[in-house]
């Protein structure tokens, strides 16, 4: 294991940053460490103002008090973790979440994770409001309509959603890259919100969206949504939501390919896609 010791740190090459030549702006202090998961990604801010010489020793120090939250990651992933200074400009593809508890660490320091790690939800000290995780971009689909649809395929054609007639009309969040499991969300038009249930139990990641032939129906405009409310592990027993004023526009997509464009109608119990435009062959963002 690495130590943290000051003594035991290796020396400073003195090379500066462009962050270190700025007044104010301080460069961060970023450490990298494999796991069986893959690399975790540790960086931790320096105090602007202060008038110290970079150094191993300070790196160490700084280190040193972040850790509680070295421990904890340790405990969530059952394997030692020893990270070591690395050059920032590395950008590896790493799920990020925020500190705020200064028990853990500097408050404004982050913990990068690879999706590996998610697999298996990290215990308490690592999730909210200790930690603030990163939010990301959600299509909302609402549902699919068959295919043979597509050959009435017009301006002025509603297309029924038949999800929307139930008592409560089940929605998916989906990754658009793919990478994260759908969440189940819920839409209500009468109250225009969209909501995510209080935490799901296990809140252990799942298999990734399965393919879909079949055109579906989606809110044309994404919404944001933290990874632990993703995941189902954050905030137990409170529901997450958003305001869905009107119009409610929408798109009827197939593949990565847009179909057509228009907005939700409300019609008696449910809700339909009135087309009010076709799409030239475009690509869905």
């Amino acid at each position: 294991m690495i130590s943290h010791d000051p003594k035991d740190a290796a020396p400073f090459d003195g090379r500066a940053t462009d962050a270190d030549a700025v007044p104010d702006a301080v460069a961060p202090w970023v450490f990298e460490g494999e796991s069986p998961c893959g690399p975790l990604r540790l960086t931790l801010p320096r105090e602007a103002g202060v008038d110290e010489p970079l150094s191993g020793v300070a790196q160490v120090l700084d280190l040193a008090q972040a850790e509680p939250l070295i421990r904890a990651v340790e405990q969530w992933l059952s394997s030692p973790w020893d990270p070591a200074p690395v050059d920032a400009g590395r950008a590896p593809a790493l799920y990020r979440a925020v500190v705020r508890d200064p028990a853990l660490a500097r408050p404004g320091s982050h913990l990068e994770v690879p999706l590996a790690a998610l697999h298996v939800p990290p215990p308490e000290a690592l999730r909210a409001p200790a930690l603030e995780w990163a939010t990301h971009d959600a299509t909302v689909l609402l549902g699919e309509v068959p295919p043979e649809a597509l050959a009435q395929l017009q301006p002025g054609a509603l297309l029924w959603l038949p999800g929307a007639f139930a008592a409560a009309w089940d929605v998916q969040l989906t990754d658009a890259d793919r990478r994260l499991p759908p969440c189940m969300a819920q839409l209500d038009l009468t109250a225009q919100r969209l909501v995510v249930p209080a935490t799901r139990a296990g809140g252990a990641l799942s298999a990734g969206p399965r393919d879909s032939a079949a055109p579906q129906v989606v809110l044309s405009r994404p919404v944001r949504l933290p990874l632990d409310r993703w995941l189902g592990w954050g905030s137990a027993g409170s529901a997450y939501a958003w305001p869905t004023p009107q119009p409610w526009a929408a798109e009827l997509r197939q593949g990565t390919q847009v179909l057509a464009r228009g907005a939700l109608m409300p019609m008696g119990k449910g809700c339909g896609l009135r087309i009010e435009a076709l799409a030239q062959p475009a690509v869905a963002a």
